[in-house]
């Protein structure tokens, strides 16, 4: 997956449209960038200069010469993964497929770039940031629907193993209970693949209002989930198959979880080895009996 166009089409709804013209343009005509100086390229795409620059920084480029300095450091690095060979993403529905080894060929190409995207998105100061509130919170709780639930319960029992004060349920009249009563002292982590997740928006809502610190596990994109959490981790993968439900979306998710939790024990190391070595005798005296 290309970075810069995830960037691109995540951000597209929330463009002007002189913005969206240059958008398309790029998206169409990406090895233009390297063509053409910036007038030209602002004639081929019938918009101005200025546009192109505002396009650059409302996708999180300071300018052009940024915008193209991240294609370019991209195209390297998927020639670099072409030449080693491996499981190649075929773009296609589940009822498509002609064998078994393309299905596994294509789980397998999506997953891993799923996770190498993730990580390729990962802002270190984000993370401290995040993990530094997650340490010091009277209780933590956690909310995933659907799919995005798996990642989140992961985490919910990861957390239990150190002995957090940490919060989890499926159902959703159960989150509303539990959400009413967060504090300022307590943070509301929301796992989403879709913000505009009826459910989730509603938690989020409120936990806002009542002042808890806010961290979504989300896909790229400008909405009121990522714009109003006081941190976002950014989870993506590549959209395949209309018909096969979200499979790589969890390997992303999962990545972000296992970084977060492992950063969260290494912090408060000092705190939690006791309750990390009680849970292992456990169950290491159960698996000898």
């Amino acid at each position: 997956m290309n970075i810069v166009s995830e960037k691109i089409k995540s951000h597209y709804d929330s463009l002007p449209t002189s913005e969206r013209l240059v958008a398309d343009y790029v998206l169409e005509h990406k090895d233009a960038l390297f063509q053409h100086p910036i007038k030209e390229l602002a004639t081929l795409s019938g918009t101005t200069q200025a546009a192109w620059t505002r396009f650059a920084q409302a996708i999180g480029y300071t300018g052009l010469k940024d915008l193209k300095n991240a294609y370019y450091a991209e195209a390297n690095t998927t020639l670099e993964q072409t030449d080693k060979g491996g499981p190649k993403i075929a773009f296609k529905d589940v009822n498509e497929y002609t064998s078994l080894q393309s299905i596994a060929d294509n789980i397998c190409a999506t997953s891993v770039q799923a996770v190498q995207t993730t990580y390729r998105l990962f802002d270190a100061g984000t993370f401290s940031e995040t993990v530094s509130d997650i340490v010091g919170a009277k209780q933590i709780q956690v909310f995933g629907v659907g799919t995005a639930s798996v990642a989140a319960y992961d985490l919910y029992c990861k957390l239990l193993r150190i002995h957090y004060n940490v919060v989890f349920n499926h159902d959703h009249h159960m989150n509303l209970m539990t959400v009413s009563q967060i504090c300022s002292d307590d943070v509301a982590i929301f796992f989403c693949d879709n913000a505009k997740n009826t459910e989730i928006m509603q938690l989020f809502s409120i936990a806002k209002e009542r002042k808890a610190v806010t961290i979504a596990v989300t896909k790229l994109g400008n909405n009121a989930l990522t714009t109003g959490c006081d941190h976002v981790l950014f989870a993506t993968s590549p959209e395949i198959d209309k018909k096969s439900g979200i499979t790589s979306s969890r390997f992303a998710q999962l990545f972000i979880v296992d970084t977060l939790y492992t950063a969260i024990a290494n912090r408060d190391y000092e705190n939690i080895k006791g309750y990390l070595k009680n849970s292992y005798d456990v169950f290491h005296d159960t698996a000898r009996e």
